[in-house]
């Protein structure tokens, strides 16, 4: 099978969508199929064995007009290419295409951001329901979305595919006991969000800052876009939040180190489609507490994940001990259990053979409507 792959731009160090594609894409080639992907910038460290069409059109122009124009080059690729299927996890229309909205619903990403949309916003938005529009199918990543797009459009055809577990994971923590909170390093509590506004770095903060004052010792160990950003996020300086025990990183991959030595994950996200970082420490025996707005969250079993409202500071501090102590108590069989029933729920090659399945479901048009 021929399969086109439509993005507006292709950044290999580029967030959650990137990542995802750099595992997905080889492993369809694995599977013998052709696979282009149209994006700008496609043809710089392109997924191994994958084809590039390097969007141009759109270099000299201003956003949305070159996603406008980038767009219909993509189509036209496409075409040319005599793709058999599309897969489209941006907002790039298609007849007949499978559409991923990996990073959600457009209308309800901004009325989580709590802010007008600009016009730029709006013009996005407007390319984003013509995708969903023009799609055969919906590939939607979590429940949460999968509703969202049904108030939008209630008859179009979805499938619901979790995002996969992309990185092996790293060896199973085993909880410590709470005598050893005490007497041992202090908790490590995590929290790793690129945009540090939409994922709720100053929340975070405040969640950590509440524990603490239950007496208990810990940490934080924050990662985000970078320390600046963050540090603006949450209004403090990187010297006064290590006063506070919170310890800024950069977006340097030293989160999934930590993660091997984290005891509990906060997130308190506005809106994450799926959220491949609270399914990552669940995954590594790392219990998470994060809001109903991680699309993951009522996928994974609630001895490894509870979700709170992000207002509920003293909820969320209070249900984080909970955890901790939860899971200090449960045997180790039975909390080995419930994380590798995560680790096979999610599983790269079954999303992946979910994926080619979808495809091979639709017919695209070779002509252009």
């Amino acid at each position: 099978m021929k399969i086109a792959v439509l993005l507006d731009h292709w950044s290999a160090e580029g967030g959650g969508l990137e990542q995802y594609l750099k595992y997905v894409l080889p492993a369809l080639v694995a599977r013998g199929h052709q696979v282009l992907m149209v994006a700008h910038g496609a043809n710089r460290k392109t997924p191994h064995g994958v084809e590039a069409v390097n969007l141009e059109r759109g270099n000299l122009l201003p956003r949305p007009w070159s996603d406008y124009a980038e767009a219909r080059e993509a189509v036209s690729a496409t075409h040319k290419w005599h793709a058999d299927a599309v897969f489209s996890p941006r907002s790039i229309s298609y007849p007949g295409s499978v559409w991923q909205p990996m990073g959600g619903s457009a209308p309800h990403v901004q009325r989580a951001r709590g802010r007008p949309a600009s016009l730029r916003t709006r013009a996005l938005m407007r390319l984003e329901d013509a995708a969903l529009r023009a799609s055969a199918v919906v590939f939607v990543p979590s429940p949460m979305v999968a509703r969202e797009i049904a108030e939008r459009a209630p008859q179009q055809r979805q499938v619901l595919a979790p995002l996969p577990l992309l990185k092996q994971p790293v060896a199973l923590h085993q909880p410590r006991k709470q005598r050893q909170w005490q007497m041992e390093h202090p908790l490590q509590v995590v929290f790793c969000g690129r945009d540090p506004l939409r994922h709720g770095a100053a929340t975070a903060v405040q969640w950590f800052l509440a524990m603490r004052a239950r007496q208990i010792p810990a940490v934080l160990q924050l990662w985000s876009k970078t320390k600046l950003h963050a540090a603006r996020a949450i209004g403090k300086s990187v010297a006064e939040l290590a006063d506070l025990g919170v310890f800024l990183h950069d977006w340097d991959g030293g989160f999934h180190a930590q993660l091997g030595r984290a005891d509990l994950l906060i997130h308190p996200t506005l809106y994450d489609s799926f959220s491949l970082v609270c399914l990552e420490a669940a995954a590594a025996g790392v219990p998470v507490v994060t809001t109903p707005q991680a699309g993951v969250a009522e996928l994974l079993p609630p001895e490894l994940c509870a979700a709170v409202a992000p207002s509920l500071t003293e909820v969320a501090a209070a249900r984080a001990v909970e955890m901790l102590v939860s899971a200090a108590l449960i045997s180790p069989e039975q909390w080995r259990s419930s994380v590798l029933q995560v680790r096979a729920s999610f599983d790269l090659q079954r999303h992946v053979e979910l994926l080619i399945q979808t495809l091979e479901s639709v017919v695209v048009p070779q002509s252009t409507s």
